[in-house]
């Protein structure tokens, strides 16, 4: 989709919800994809190759209008070393430091320059937090944006711990895989 489309599209959507609209944009061409910006610094990162783009979440709402991360669930982030490392984790405003063993190098990814997990590993993950229904919603979703990989997802669900959400996950996993 035309950068400008795509502009006049989300410019709609943020008048629609009552939302401020950005300050400014930036086509990057190379990697086809639209950054908009608000004058307090939040950015909205838009793939241009897709056309399915979701109405604006709670998440991008209080970004859009300013809200301060204090005021929102934290970022968790897994840190590779034993929860009982007596050197004091440094507090950090928004972030949620979790420790555990190493990730299989299978299990991580980089993603615009930013270490995570991949996509196996997160579903993994968030089978925790969530219900049967809300984790076949997310496998969906990977599904749908190519993300599911069903021999990557076994072979993920092969190295990781024991957990309380594994039968909920394995069911999950016979479903979609």
């Amino acid at each position: 989709m035309h950068p400008d489309a795509v502009e006049r599209h989300f410019a709609a959507m943020l008048n629609e919800a009552g939302l401020p609209c950005f300050t400014s944009t930036f086509h990057d061409a190379e990697i086809n994809e639209l950054v908009l910006t608000w004058d307090h610094g939040f950015a909205m990162h838009v793939d241009l190759t897709r056309r399915d783009w979701e109405p604006i979440d709670e998440w991008e709402r209080d970004s859009i209008l300013g809200v301060p991360l204090e005021d929102r669930a934290p970022i968790e982030v897994y840190v590779p070393a034993s929860g009982d490392d007596p050197r004091d984790a440094p507090s950090i405003p928004g972030v949620k430091i979790r420790r555990g063993p190493p990730l299989h190098p299978d299990d991580l990814t980089v993603h615009k320059g930013i270490p995570c997990t991949s996509p196996s590993r997160t579903l993994i993950d968030c089978a925790e937090e969530a219900t049967i229904d809300e984790l076949r919603a997310m496998f969906a979703r990977a599904k749908l944006l190519g993300l599911l990989d069903p021999e990557a997802m076994r072979a993920a669900r092969a190295r990781v711990e024991w957990r309380p959400s594994l039968a909920m996950l394995d069911r999950v996993i016979d479903e979609w895989c």
